[in-house]
């Protein structure tokens, strides 16, 4: 099920002064704005510099095209600065950013919650959702999110599945223990080793 159809997009508690424990804890995954925009600046002036330096000339038609792949990845890059959340978990559940979807289920629907560890500063952790039973969420999604979970159950075992390290960064470093203090024993989170 989509979070528009089965979760309010935010899950706030209304707190009275005073009272802490009705304080919504939430735990996120955004896109790191740094990475991406350094990313896309890097591809725009490499673009650039092919461009100004293609003629019409053999190998000018090379620098066309390499002008034109890197101009590609600039405004990918571009478009991925402006992405903002990919995973909101909170007290209800959580909820994935797949393509331009919102795919959200609760902490009781979920079997296990799974998470990968960063082994080194250039490699990617991983959360991966798995849910009891996936068919009606995964029969919910638009044909093109279909094929982008189809490819994270390739890569993950499962097909909610979320990357952090270089370019998304968890708000809280301590991603299991923060995943399990929210799920509050509806659900097991695992370390992935």
């Amino acid at each position: 099920m989509t979070a528009s159809s089965t979760m309010p997009h935010a899950a706030a508690v209304q707190a009275q002064p005073g009272d802490l424990d009705a304080v919504t804890q939430e735990f996120t995954i955004r896109a790191s704005q740094k990475v991406h925009g350094g990313l896309a600046a890097g591809a725009a002036l490499v673009a650039i510099g092919f461009a100004a330096s293609a003629s019409t000339s053999a190998t000018g038609v090379l620098r066309w095209l390499a002008a034109a792949a890197f101009a590609a990845l600039a405004v990918i890059c571009a478009r991925a600065m402006t992405v903002g959340d990919m995973l909101v978990a909170d007290r209800v559940g959580i909820r994935l950013r797949i393509r331009d979807e919102w795919i959200g289920t609760r902490w009781e629907e979920i079997e296990e919650v799974t998470v990968l560890r960063r082994r080194h500063p250039l490699d990617d952790g991983r959360i991966a959702v798995h849910l009891l039973d996936p068919g009606p969420v995964l029969g919910a999604m638009s044909s093109a999110t279909r094929k982008v979970t189809d490819a994270n159950r390739r890569l993950t075992g499962t097909s909610l599945a979320v990357p952090f390290g270089l370019t998304a960064r968890p708000s809280n470093g301590e991603v299991v223990q923060a995943l399990h203090m929210l799920a509050d024993a509806r659900c097991p989170v695992r370390e992935q080793l």
